[in-house]
């Protein structure tokens, strides 16, 4: 009830706007319906800046792009529906050739190559007179001649580019577009074409950008003046999505309704007070505040809300689970959290002899300028066992992972199951087999848990990104098994109850077991698990410990772990490598490796008896 009644509540208020929106007098519609032009556009800017993280200063002049080429194919003859289809088209089109250039640059440097574009679009493209000649009209269809009409229309085009904002999030392109935002250098893990991703956002915002302008056409009739494509037009649309909230649907409706309805439904003032000088200052003004005293904007005003609501519940209804005197503890969000025993495994085991290795890494050399990182390194993992790599810090083992799973480049030969994976890439090794974790967590914090297990299996959703945004059966039955299988995985590690809780706000310690669990999800073969048990306890590392043992009988798995923690290598490992400044030291049964005086004095110490 406490996630279902918001949304009830909030299609309820919906409906009843727009019913009685609809009441209104023709001007005022016709006002409400620049309002979704408006939300329209600043909707498809904060699918590329909210969701896949590239600023773009040139949606003004993709809202023009659209609204000339609807015009001109109004102008043809073409049906109204033809029409928008070309400007979404069009749009779509020339977003994804401004967002070339961020496949070699990324930040600020993407913001000023789109704010060129803008300035090209205002001074060369929209100055042309076979472009914007007052001859091309896009005339009212006579289904849309009424104000009322044409409005309901503009309200179709906002639930259109709300439907499209919630599929693009339910599916593999969303949860690749969080992590080219968040984790561009390790998204490749997950099986996520970076450059492909990002290029996927700039058409889908153009695609939405240019139904913006087609609406705007078909409201003003005749598009003859590059006016309402300025600089300004860009920057306002910003001022919307940071005064909305980046990612907050509703803020940025409402942010939109604010700036761009508010002034012209105030009739009556004076010239110093006319709606195009107001609207600019209102939306400095606004920006400026939101920064100061709401960084999240109106979105993260409601998400407070929300969860202060969501606290209310918790502790003024009484929960049946404490009722039933389970002892579970919920976190200030009212969400359960993890319990620090991990459950049972749902499936017999199987043991099985292990067979030939799966990797085998030969004389494996990695140079950054004149420093060997890893001098000749050779070593290799059977079918079936788990191996760990040991070594002071900076000898060269999570350089050695890079290595396997193509982050870094390396001389040598990396084999997997017989093929060589040295010259592919960390996205084609996660499809043959290949998953890791990272020392410093690979996953999107801002995102829940249940969407990083997803976004781990990317490589797995093998539907087109285009048939998962429209909604068709096959990517629906992928998304429902895909969702089966991280719940799975959750459950196998004790973190079901926290499926839907972000990841930023669990413990470190927990992070790292959302982590593991995500990379068995997606299936692989091989695991390479980087420092497993930081930030998790005594007690949480010796259950890991059997867990990964157990694991790895269930699912036939290999194995290697890069561990300080010496009792979880004698629990787990069943051959150990040791590195020292980028060398192999030496390579054994725990046991023996704990005996040999030269490991005893780089690395174990008086550890060593801990082995023994």
């Amino acid at each position: 009830m406490r996630r279902v009644a918001p949304t009830v509540a909030g299609a309820v208020v919906i409906v009843g706007c727009i019913a009685w929106s609809c009441t209104l007098p023709p001007v005022r519609l016709s006002i409400l319906v620049g309002v979704a032009v408006t939300a329209v556009a600043a909707l498809s800017l904060d699918l590329l800046v909210g969701r896949a993280g590239e600023l773009s200063l040139a949606h003004g002049a993709f809202l023009g792009i659209g609204a000339f080429g609807a015009v001109h194919a109004g102008s043809r003859g073409w049906h109204w529906l033809a029409a928008v289809a070309v400007a979404v088209v069009v749009t779509a089109a020339t977003a994804t050739l401004v967002g070339l250039p961020s496949l070699r640059i990324r930040g600020l440097q993407v913001a000023i190559t789109t704010l060129a574009f803008q300035v090209f679009a205002e001074v060369f493209l929209f100055t042309r007179t076979d472009l914007t000649a007052a001859t091309r009209t896009l005339p009212r269809p006579a289904e849309l001649r009424t104000d009322r009409a044409l409005y309901l229309v503009a309200v179709a085009a906002v639930a259109l580019t709300l439907a499209v904002r919630a599929r693009v999030r339910a599916t593999k392109a969303g949860r690749a577009f969080a992590a080219v935002r968040d984790t561009p250098d390790r998204a490749a893990a997950f099986g996520v074409e970076v450059g492909a991703s990002k290029l996927l956002a700039y058409a889908c915002s153009g695609a939405l950008v240019g139904l913006a302008g087609a609406l705007l056409a078909l409201k003003a009739g005749t598009i003859a003046a590059k006016d309402p494509f300025l600089l300004l037009e860009s920057l306002q649309l910003v001022a919307v999505v940071v005064v909305g909230g980046t990612g907050s649907a509703v803020g940025i409706i409402a942010a939109a309704l604010f700036v761009k309805g508010a002034p012209q439904l105030i009739s009556g003032l004076p010239g110093d007070l006319a709606p195009e000088r107001v609207i600019p200052m209102l939306s400095a003004g606004l920006l400026v505040l939101v920064v100061v005293v709401a960084p999240g904007g109106l979105g993260g005003v409601l998400r407070a809300l929300r969860a202060r609501a969501g606290r209310w519940y918790a502790e003024r209804a009484p929960l049946r689970r404490r009722a039933a005197g389970t002892g579970e503890s919920h976190d200030r969000t009212g969400d359960p959290v993890v319990p620090a025993r991990l459950t049972d495994v749902d499936r017999p085991l199987r043991l099985r002899m292990p067979a030939p290795a799966v990797l085998e890494a030969q004389e494996v050399t990695v140079r950054f300028g004149g420093l060997a990182a890893l001098a000749e390194v050779s070593l290799e993992v059977r079918r079936g066992e788990i191996v760990g790599l040991i070594g002071t810090n900076g000898a060269g083992k999570s350089t050695f992972l890079n290595a396997v799973s193509g982050f870094v480049p390396a001389a040598g030969s990396v084999r997997f199951l017989g093929d060589e994976l040295l010259g592919r890439s960390p996205a084609r090794r996660i499809s043959l087999g290949v998953g890791r974790t990272f020392q410093d967590l690979g996953l999107v914090r801002a995102e829940r848990v249940l969407d990083n297990v997803l976004l781990a299996q990317h490589w797995l959703a093998s539907y087109p990104a285009a048939v998962g945004i429209v909604g068709l059966g096959g990517a629906v039955r992928t998304e429902t098994e895909l969702r089966e299988r991280a719940r799975l995985a959750l459950r196998c590690f004790g973190l079901e109850p926290v499926a839907d809780v972000p990841l930023a706000a669990l413990p470190y310690g927990t992070m790292r077991l959302v982590e593991i669990a995500a990379v068995l999800a997606a299936g692989p073969q091989l695991v390479l698990l980087d420092e497993a048990t930081a930030g998790l306890g005594v007690e949480e590392a010796v259950q890991l410990a059997g867990r990964l043992v157990t694991v790895r009988d269930a699912l036939d798995l290999s194995l290697v772990v890069i561990e300080h923690h010496v009792p979880f290598i004698r629990r787990t490992c069943d051959w150990v490598y040791c590195l020292e400044s980028g060398r192999l030291l030496t390579d054994g049964p725990p046991e023996a490796v704990a005996a040999d005086p030269a490991v005893v004095a780089s690395f174990l110490g008086s550890a060593a008896a801990a082995l023994r």
